[in-house]
């Protein structure tokens, strides 16, 4: 679900957007194309196809918005998002653009973010993700294990932030033999409070990735990703 992120920190609420009258920083994400219309081309087209439809919802995002200053986020090829100013008051009209996955506000001109009931703790959460190929039901699999520092008040909270950028981790994309892979997230492993001090308060957002290692396993039929095929493009 679209949403736009961080309103939080200053306790503000979509709909309150519109009275206010402050610049912003924000950070837009693109739409990634669904990968289920790309799925009729063959596997060596599907990797340009997504890249091309990425550029075409930048310019189409880039478009909508007025004239100024911003950063590219990703790369020319394959942009990922942008970094602009704006008013807060345009941020629920410019979510609604189907370019745009999700907005995060980084500052609000003039408003100081609120200091936490609760200081948030920072932990290290250890979890278990599958390389998945489309289709690929034996031989080895990929297995990536990796540790990620967030900050939260207890460890149920620091899991439950993690799950959604645990989606966006596995957002399938082409490898370079147009094939389909997806790193799907399995199973928290392990969890242990970090003392990190000030550190916690960079990692209030999101999860910090501090270490990373694949394996390989034999890939069995419950480990297998089958997506379903999409019609003949038209």
């Amino acid at each position: 679900m679209k949403s736009i992120g961080n309103l939080q920190a200053w306790g503000l609420t979509e709909r309150e957007l519109s009275r206010l009258a402050n610049q912003a920083v924000v950070r837009f994400t693109l739409a990634y194309p669904d990968s289920q219309t790309v799925l009729a081309y063959p596997p060596a087209e599907r990797r340009r196809q997504i890249s091309a439809r990425l550029r075409a919802k930048y310019q189409a995002l880039k478009a909508a918005l007025p004239p100024g200053p911003f950063e590219k986020l990703g790369s020319h090829h394959r942009p990922a998002g942008m970094r602009r100013r704006l008013p807060v008051e345009q941020l629920p009209a410019l979510l609604a653009l189907a370019a745009v996955e999700g907005i995060w506000v980084e500052e609000i001109e003039g408003l100081a973010p609120r200091a936490s009931a609760t200081e948030p703790k920072c932990w290290s959460i250890k979890a278990r993700f599958a390389v998945q190929i489309e289709h690929a039901t034996t031989g080895r699999q990929l297995v990536e294990e990796r540790i990620l520092l967030i900050a939260a008040r207890n460890e149920e909270e620091a899991r439950q932030k993690l799950r959604p950028t645990f989606v966006r981790y596995a957002e399938p994309y082409l490898n370079s033999d147009g094939q389909l892979v997806r790193w799907q997230f399995e199973a928290f492993l392990d969890a242990y409070e970090v003392e990190a001090g000030p550190l916690a308060g960079l990692l209030a957002a999101e999860g910090l990735e501090v270490f990373s290692e694949t394996k390989s396993r034999r890939l069995k039929s419950e480990f297998a990703w089958l997506p379903a095929q999409a019609a003949s493009p038209g």
